[in-house]
């Protein structure tokens, strides 16, 4: 899983650096899916973890489940909702 989440974003990384315009609609889909599965890939690795260890990592997920759903609704006001922070 570890791999898979690595080439992944590997792939949207490099992908992203040799677009020098407006993406296209099959290339939002390509990041989208990309992006999808290194979710689907950290969370199985989240769910490997032991008890105490995901305790630990579970507010940083919900924070950034929030600021995402913020993103999609179109809501998200820096301003307002300040940046993503993790100490």
């Amino acid at each position: 899983r570890a791999a898979n989440t690595m080439n992944a974003l590997q792939k949207i990384s490099s992908n992203a650096a040799k677009i020098e315009r407006e993406l296209s609609p099959a290339e939002y889909d390509e990041f989208a899916n990309l992006y999808r599965l290194v979710r689907i890939e950290l969370n199985g690795l989240y769910e490997l973890l032991a008890e105490k260890e995901r305790n630990k990592y579970y507010g940083y997920f919900v924070a950034v489940t929030e600021y995402e759903k913020k993103i999609a609704e179109g809501v998200y006001n820096p301003d307002i909702d300040g940046v993503l922070k993790f100490d």
